[in-house]
């Protein structure tokens, strides 16, 4: 089953919109993850 028998079709990439959201997104994440720790650390310890 590893050989190519030349029978695959090519389907060219298709342009995907890249929103706003997934770029800043990955850059946000640890921001949020820090203000959710911070609540929760606050929450269940009186910190």
């Amino acid at each position: 089953m590893t050989k190519n028998l030349g029978n695959a079709r090519y389907v060219p990439p298709r342009d995907m919109k890249v929103s706003f959201f997934s770029k800043v997104a990955p850059a946000l994440f640890p921001l949020i993850a820090a203000a959710l720790g911070y609540m929760i650390g606050r929450q269940f310890f009186g910190l």
